[in-house]
């Protein structure tokens, strides 16, 4: 059976709830995004430098914006925010391990919590995944292997989102006043051999992709009124689509 994914949902629907992770990225291109999903967050997590940006845009002019919990290794975050949540009450976790960057540490530390309080969301959202360096997008990509949560794991930024899919049948709602025309389908760490697609105005029947030979870049839907895509994959595969914000 294919596994339903609704990425779209927690922008529409009042009772969607998420949980927020927020890389060390400038806040001001998703600041709306980050106001509109706050209360809609059972948990918040603040990823090292970005939590500057968290301190300097939202809390310390108003203190409803206070993360549950700030991870990392400490070599961004100023000492005087650092401070401030500490006085807050807020959780502070030490990850100095240089072997994982500090997005990977913090899914370790969110996958223990989830257990730990049985938090009931929909999704992970982890705002400031893309921009910035190359190098950096591609790791916040490969943290995604490393992890297969309960839920799934959406990254936004700006106008982007993307889902990685492991091998298997996926259904992909897109019926949503948010979307916007243009998605993709990128093969992630080795071709996929065969991809299946429906919904697509450029449809894949069991076909290779690679880099170096075919890749899904500016594909869009079937119709304004196609709610849904179906893709099947053999090998990792990152679903991208765009999205438009209040």
């Amino acid at each position: 059976m294919a596994q339903l994914l609704e990425p779209l949902r927690i922008l529409e629907s009042n009772n969607s709830k998420c949980i927020i992770v927020m890389l060390n990225r400038p806040l001001n291109p998703d600041l709306k995004l980050i106001k509109f999903l706050w209360n809609k967050s059972v948990y918040k997590l603040s990823v090292d430098g970005g939590t500057n940006e968290l301190y300097d845009h939202l809390s310390k002019n108003d203190e409803s914006y206070i993360p549950d919990l700030i991870s990392g290794d400490f070599d961004s975050m100023r000492p005087g925010v650092k401070e401030f949540f500490e006085n807050k009450g807020v959780e502070i976790v030490s990850t100095p391990d240089q072997n994982y960057t500090d997005f990977t540490k913090a899914l370790q530390l969110l996958a223990e919590k989830m257990k730990l309080l049985k938090m009931n969301a929909s999704c992970v959202i982890v705002l400031g995944a893309f921009g910035g360096r190359l190098d950096q997008i591609f790791a916040n990509i490969d943290t995604l292997f490393h992890f297969d949560f309960s839920i799934p794991i959406y990254l936004m930024s700006e106008n982007n989102l993307a889902v990685l899919l492991k091998e298997g049948s996926y259904k992909i709602s897109v019926k949503s006043s948010f979307r916007e025309d243009w998605c993709g389908l990128v093969p992630m760490g080795e071709p996929c051999e065969s991809v299946f697609t429906t919904g697509l105005k450029w449809n894949l029947n069991k076909q290779r992709l690679k880099f170096g030979e075919l890749i899904s870049t500016s594909n869009t839907y079937e119709s304004d009124q196609t709610e849904s895509v179906e893709i099947e994959t053999d090998k990792p595969l990152l679903w991208t689509m765009g999205y438009s914000q209040f």
